[in-house]
């Protein structure tokens, strides 16, 4: 029987997984400090194990016997990064130092972690990007997680092997909800108030339905070699405008509302041939069959209070964070005395 042990898995992403591996027969084991509110998947071959990934010491243990590590365990998203630059640093980028390091101590000798495409940021006359392209971060969020591969790449040549996957911008139902996300708020929107705001509309993002996500971090399991890839579907890139556009056809009567100025400076249109031919990897969903859940489940009644804190990760964690945020730099510099060589 597989053994996988996902930190974060509890969470958006990690909860749909969980339950993908188990309906497989894999035994999961998962990591989670409970920062936001996650879900706990009820089933005979799931542990749970409360643990900050940061002190490996809460749950190393857990690594016994374990065939590969999903590293989910992250603050994110940029808001919640802004909370506490400190914290966000130490998770992202730390906290990947502290698995990696778990994961060659023990033994386990396959991690895939979950990077974004975030990290391509603003790009310029709508080209598309691949996995060579530069990279611009335009949030400590983008940042940290460019630094976690840096790291994870530098171990060639280790027993060690690190499979990274930048994922496009998430959406659909999961256990662990999330309206924080632009699919699944402007589709609430659209239920509740008949409206969409889009912001700008003409910036372009990739996007990718959470089941499918999960399934791609699966595929990257039965890598052998050190593997980069973008973690998506060249026909789900949408400019913002399209977003609001599809959503406003399936739900009717809504109203799309444009403002011209756009809040959020990313602009990325993304190449995904690469894992399409290695890992034959391709999307079984869509942003239209997110729309088209979520709206189903709030006309039954569902997510009537998607305003609810719960649903966001900023808002879930901004109580708990009382540290003062520290600058980037500082937060770097802080991260990097505290690294210790595996």
């Amino acid at each position: 029987m597989t053994s996988i042990l996902i930190t974060g898995g509890q969470g958006y992403v990690g909860s749909t997984l969980v339950r993908q591996l188990a309906a497989r027969g894999a035994r999961v084991t998962v990591v989670d400090n409970g920062l936001v509110p996650g879900a706990r998947i009820c089933d005979p071959l799931v542990t749970h194990v409360a643990g900050d990934i940061r002190e490996p010491g809460e749950w190393q243990a857990a690594l016994r016997g374990v065939d590969a590590v999903i590293h989910l365990a992250a603050v994110v998203g940029d808001p919640a990064c802004g909370l506490d630059t400190d914290l966000a640093w130490q998770t992202n980028y730390l906290g990947t130092v502290r698995v990696a390091e778990a994961c060659q101590k023990a033994g386990v000798t396959s991690l895939v972690f979950a990077s974004t495409c975030s990290n391509y940021g603003a790009t310029e006359d709508d080209e598309e990007v691949d996995v060579w392209s530069p990279l611009n971060p335009q949030s400590v969020y983008a940042q940290s997680k460019i630094m976690a591969e840096h790291y994870l790449l530098s171990l060639g040549g280790s027993a060690l092997t690190a499979h990274i996957l930048r994922f496009a911008t998430v959406h659909g139902l999961s256990d662990r909800m999330r309206f924080d996300l632009a699919v699944n708020v402007m589709t609430a929107h659209a239920v509740t108030r008949k409206e969409v705001a889009v912001h700008g509309g003409r910036q372009w993002r990739p996007f990718l339905h959470v089941q499918d996500a999960a399934r791609a971090l699966q595929s990257a399991l039965g890598n052998t070699s050190p593997t980069l890839y973008n973690c998506g579907s060249g026909e789900e890139n949408y400019q913002m405008a399209q977003i609001g556009e599809i959503i406003a056809r399936e739900v009717p009567g809504t109203r799309v509302v444009v403002q011209e100025e756009a809040s959020d400076p990313r602009n990325y249109r993304v190449n995904f041939e690469r894992i399409l031919r290695a890992r034959r990897f391709q999307r079984r969903l869509g942003v239209i069959d997110s729309v088209r859940e979520i709206r189903h489940a709030m006309t039954q009644g569902r997510y009537l209070d998607f305003a609810d804190p719960k649903y966001s990760n900023y808002l879930t964690a901004k109580d708990k964070l009382t540290t003062p945020a520290a600058t980037a730099p500082t937060a770097v510099a802080r991260v990097f005395s505290h690294t210790t060589s595996v």
